[in-house]
């Protein structure tokens, strides 16, 4: 057969004939392309098998530097640490001389040794005895906050734990807020746990949800961890963000998204700090109470919330009333400067300032009312009474015209929060998948039996 293609009219008619098609010849069969293979998807699989000689091969042949990344991932000590390989680390540490401080994507080898794959606990302490040994650092944390240290509570690593327990900070948080003891609970790591417990960890100090680490060993039924973690009197801490003000959120809570912290919570806090019965704010954070509902509370809604003795209660209500009698002055309110005109963030800020005032203002009126209800206040007179009526005229306009800004700006904001999954709606739509399909395959099934059922009528 030709190597070239040929095509024109068909071979067995005339070539002056009328056929205006054309033919071509058979098809050449054309060898297909060799899949591409990584040049250092050899190297790298010989680091995953542990294979020393086919590595060292690999690197010679390809020029590799021992502290460049493999395939864009991870560098070969890395790659040997995480998968629990000790000769090849050691080779790669001492004869090669690797940085043990490598740093790519927040990652170093010494947190791949304390995550190893390989979860036998003894080779993961001659690594780590190893990296120690050249000089690898051992507080530092990667993009999620995690520590080595973080990482060998988490994997159960006691001899581990036992060489870094010296030199780590006990108190260090991930990005959860969760210190070293509460990844040994969540793994019910119960050695590591008791070697934590008896280094002196702080097991009291909770996470970002409020939870201590004797919270989660309950939830997660670890009866053998209670008895070694501590019983502090009030097991609830309150949680950091709602104690001082991290997110826009916080701040214009009822624009965007309500946040987990109760409304102005901030300035609750800071109201109790002032008259010195700070160590109440957990029974108003465990009853999520906001501002606007602390400054109308009474002698029963305090008892309801957990102030038991009465001492604090009439000191609370005495720092209530203090707030609700200070003095208010023009500078309370902040103002848009000229020269800020084109600054939105700042703009935002001093919006945010003005709703938080009004919030304070409407629980001043409605504190004024209740006691007034109550004949807790005396019997105003004509001129007091004609007062108070052309102000709550007053702020009823700038209510109205805040009620029409907060609605305009409030449709910028998504009804729920972009990540939100709805669990619920995709078991249903399961459900639905599974009926039409039932029906779908029903429907088929009855009208093959139809046809059959015809064709044998027509047969017989």
């Amino acid at each position: 057969m030709s190597s070239r293609s040929h095509y024109g009219p068909p071979r067995d008619s005339d070539s002056d004939s009328s056929y205006d098609g054309f033919y071509f010849s058979d098809d050449r069969k054309r060898s297909k392309p060799a899949p591409y293979v990584d040049p250092e998807q050899k190297l790298y699989n010989a680091v995953l098998d542990g294979d020393l000689q086919t590595m060292r091969e690999e690197m010679q042949k390809l020029v590799f530097q021992v502290d460049q990344t493999v395939k864009g991932g991870p560098n070969l000590l890395m790659l040997a640490c995480r998968e629990g390989h000790y000769e090849i680390v050691e080779w790669l540490v001492e004869k090669a001389k690797a940085n043990v401080n490598r740093q790519l994507d927040s990652v170093m080898p010494l947190m791949m040794a304390c995550d190893s794959q390989n979860k036998d606990p003894y080779v993961a302490e001659k690594i780590v005895r190893l990296l120690l040994r050249h000089g690898a650092v051992v507080n530092v944390s990667d993009k999620y906050g995690m520590t080595p240290f973080m990482f060998a509570c988490q994997n159960g690593f006691t001899g581990v734990v036992r060489l870094l327990i010296k030199d780590v900070s006990f108190d260090a948080v991930d990005n959860q807020g969760c210190t070293p003891i509460f990844h040994a609970i969540e793994k019910n790591h119960v050695e590591v746990v008791k070697l934590l417990v008896e280094a002196g960890v702080n097991a009291t100090i909770a996470n970002n949800k409020g939870y201590t680490p004797t919270q989660v060993a309950e939830c997660h039924g670890y009866y053998d961890l209670l008895e070694i973690l501590p019983r502090p009197a009030s097991t609830y801490l309150v949680p950091t963000h709602f104690l001082g003000y991290n997110t826009l959120r916080d701040h214009i809570p009822r624009i965007f998204l309500k946040s987990d912290c109760p409304e102005y919570f901030q300035e609750l806090n800071g109201i109790l700090q002032s008259i010195n019965v700070g160590n109440m704010v957990q029974h108003f954070a465990i009853a999520r109470t906001s501002l606007a509902e602390f400054l109308v509370m009474d002698e029963e809604s305090l008892r309801k919330v957990g102030i038991e003795y009465p001492i604090y209660r009439h000191k609370i209500l005495k720092g209530i009333l203090d707030f609700h009698l200070h003095h208010w002055c023009n500078s309370s309110i902040a103002r848009v400067k000229e020269k800020d005109m084109d600054n939105f963030y700042e703009i935002l800020m001093i919006a945010a300032n003005h709703l938080q005032h009004l919030v304070i203002i409407q629980a001043s009126l409605r504190f004024v009312l209740k006691n007034q209800e109550e004949n807790q206040m005396g019997h105003p007179n004509e001129t007091q009474l004609a007062t108070i009526k052309t102000n709550v005229q007053g702020y009823r306009d700038v209510l109205n015209q805040i009620t029409k800004t907060v609605k305009y700006l409030g449709s910028f904001s998504p009804p729920q929060n972009p990540l939100f999954i709805d669990f619920n709606e995709i078991l249903a739509e399961r459900k639905r998948k599974k009926v039409r399909n039932y029906f779908k395959y029903t429907t088929i099934i009855l009208g093959i039996s139809v046809f059959i059922c015809l064709k044998c009528k027509w047969f017989s």
